[in-house]
């Protein structure tokens, strides 16, 4: 069975879920890992693969990607949508186009909407089709937002999601689908339990899936968009440079203090994990507010030039708000977990 080869990795914070799938022989497959790689090293190596491949469906907007970590540190090959303009090396894909897994085929389908460069990835074992990565594009019960980093976008990608979710459809019912974000996320919509589903279970359930007017499906997805925190701007092109060394082996913890000193100097927060209480005295960064989101932990990530002129600490300029976009290096990354009861760390 496929699905006993698919590991899904919960980011329970963050609504996301990247997936670890077993290809025999040693290697493994990872999709839409966190820069945060310790989960991933520690299932793999539990179950004995080396991850191999690390494949990202788009752009994220939403927390730093681990693919090109896995690069820096084990050899990893990066497969990406060719339309991404990453500047790191890595496999470009266009739609259509596969990698041999030995064994398994990984093949890229482009099912813009969510953002430009969006890619799915259908994983096949000879002539059957088995499974689809959907990234943003289907999600349980729902479909991510348009990218909010180019409202001048917004009704040309909403028109887009509704022919990307035409073709997923397409597929074999009993194709399992694996994507991304999920409940709790900034770029989902509806909470729920269920965090994968099939092509078949969706078509019948997906309210999105099930529109057949496409002016009825963009009014409906517009309608489900969220907030999202203004780290958001940026984080699409830190994901595009990719972090430029294998990271620090651990997370070093910074006292408020600390924190405090780094942000005067500009650094970014960009977060995961579920929300706490706050008491006075805590790290003073800006944290998300949307439900289920709010870290116990943190990125700091130190300060770089901005393609869109927007400050460091400012908001997008749209006051529509939902999916994720910026640059910045591994080695910048600081985790930073603010203080419990009495000061103690969590």
């Amino acid at each position: 069975m496929i699905f006993s080869k698919v590991l899904p990795l919960l980011d329970e914070g963050l609504g996301n879920q990247a997936y670890l799938v077993d290809l025999g022989e040693g290697r493994a497959l990872a999709v839409d890992p966190a820069l945060d790689v310790r989960l991933l090293d520690a299932t793999a190596g539990a179950r004995g693969p080396s991850v191999a491949f690390g494949a990202e469906t788009h752009l994220h907007a939403d927390f730093l990607s681990g693919a090109t970590r896995k690069w820096h540190r084990d050899g990893a090959r990066v497969i990406a949508s060719q339309d991404g303009g990453r500047r790191f090396d890595h496999v470009r894909l266009e739609d259509g186009g596969e990698v041999d897994l030995a064994g398994l085929m990984l093949r890229s389908w482009s099912p813009p909407g969510h953002t430009d460069e969006h890619i799915a990835y259908l994983l096949s074992d000879g002539d059957q089709s088995v499974a689809v990565f959907t990234g943003g594009s289907l999600n349980v019960g729902a479909a991510a937002g348009t990218d909010p980093m180019r409202p001048e976008r917004t009704d040309a990608l909403a028109r887009a999601h509704f022919r990307s979710l035409r073709r997923l459809a397409e597929l074999p019912d009993e194709t399992l689908g694996f994507p991304t974000h999920g409940a709790g996320s900034f770029c989902s919509a509806p909470p729920g339990a269920e965090r994968t589903s099939t092509i078949g279970r969706e078509g019948a359930t997906n309210l999105l899936m099930r529109l057949d007017d496409e002016d009825a499906f963009v009014a409906a997805l517009l309608a489900s968009l969220r907030t999202y925190p203004p780290y958001f701007a940026r984080l699409a092109e830190m994901n595009r440079q990719g972090p430029d060394d294998a990271g620090p082996a651990g997370q070093a913890q910074l006292s408020p203090a600390e924190a405090a000193a780094l942000r005067r100097a500009g650094h970014m927060w960009s977060t995961s994990a579920r929300p706490p209480t706050t008491p006075p005295g805590n790290v003073p960064a800006r944290w998300p507010s949307s439900r289920g989101q709010g870290p116990r932990r943190g990125w700091s990530t130190r300060p770089v030039s901005s393609p869109t002129g927007w400050s460091t600490s400012g908001s997008a300029p749209s006051s529509r708000q939902g999916t994720c976009h910026a640059r910045a290096t591994s080695s910048s990354a600081r985790s930073v977990r603010p203080p419990g009861p009495r000061g103690r760390w969590w």
